[in-house]
């Protein structure tokens, strides 16, 4: 396969550096035009330093726990434009602290499938994880439900005591986390409050869903392809995204963008345009996915975002 002509793809790690000023710059930009007027000085410089570190560890993280992502660039740069192009009225430090905490459950989804690790460490921490999501939404306590998934994506005939050590330990995290509210005498009706009330999807999303809708449907495409000649890792890997992308369409139809489906959506989608851009065989199709995804976060914005 020819090497795609991109400069993220250089593994050198002075492009890491790049990676960082490139979306560090390119945030402020565009928070300095279309976030909200009220956000202060020290966020201006915050957020797009925040972004920046968040594009470098996002990238470290996922490379090197997937097992099939070149060990590059591509995907911390991918994340961001994605990222860009789902949050029309600015960036913000939430968005960018929810991708990088569901990175870090997509790292420990990624070792349910690795040898060379205890299986049952691997599921009870990406139990007792998902269930520590809930610290921050508790509609995303339903992480388990896809961690699950990703379980049976690895082998459709585990048995059920397997599924049970990861709903095992999302009880306990759970269990803790009310205790701890229970200790504290706090409300703990309070809390189920934002569950109670559905959000739904009262307008269309924005341009940028849209534009990514289209190259996801194109990256479906490859995703068949690899299951016929790809290397296991790469299968489980791109199915995996697929469940991710799933989940956060869940949360954004139940929630709406209370739930911060935007961040979580690109996370998951980000390694499917790294696996696309690398079958294209023409640079200019490569820079087509990259100017189109920009594009449509600047003119989405234009047009009154969201």
């Amino acid at each position: 396969m020819r090497q795609a002509s991109h400069i993220f793809r250089n593994p050198h790690p002075g492009i890491a550096v790049v990676l960082f000023a490139g979306t560090a710059g390119l945030t402020a930009v565009f928070n300095f035009f279309f976030a909200a007027s009220e956000i202060n000085q020290v966020s201006r410089w915050l957020v797009p330093a925040c972004t920046g570190l968040a594009a470098w560890f996002i990238n470290v993280v996922l490379v090197y726990r997937s097992g099939y992502l070149s060990r590059n660039y591509v995907l911390g740069w991918y994340w961001f434009v994605l990222l860009m192009a789902t949050h029309p009225n600015g960036i913000s430090l939430g968005s960018v602290g929810t991708s990088v905490i569901v990175s870090v459950w997509l790292a420990m989804a990624y070792e349910l499938g690795d040898e060379r690790k205890n299986g049952l460490i691997a599921r009870t921490n990406l139990g007792l994880y998902s269930a520590s999501l809930g610290l921050f939404s508790l509609a995303w306590w339903s992480a388990v439900f896809p961690a699950l998934w990703a379980l049976r994506n690895e082998n459709p005939r585990q048995s059920a005591k397997i599924y049970g050590q990861i709903v095992a330990a999302w009880a306990i995290g759970v269990t803790i986390f009310f205790l701890i509210l229970g200790l504290t005498n706090q409300s703990i009706g309070s809390y189920f409050v934002p569950l109670n009330s559905f959000w739904g999807v009262n307008e269309w999303p924005s341009l940028g869903w849209w534009v990514i809708g289209i190259w996801l449907v194109l990256a479906l495409g490859e995703t068949f392809r690899a299951q016929t000649s790809a290397k296991k890792a790469k299968r489980r890997g791109l199915m995996l995204s697929w469940i991710g992308i799933l989940w956060a369409l869940s949360l954004y139809t139940w929630q709406g963008p209370e739930s911060n489906a935007a961040a979580i959506l690109v996370v998951f989608a980000a390694p499917h345009m790294v696996n696309l851009q690398s079958y294209m065989k023409k640079s200019w199709m490569i820079r087509l996915l990259d100017i189109s995804l920009l594009a449509a976060a600047f003119s989405s914005s234009f047009w009154g975002g969201q």
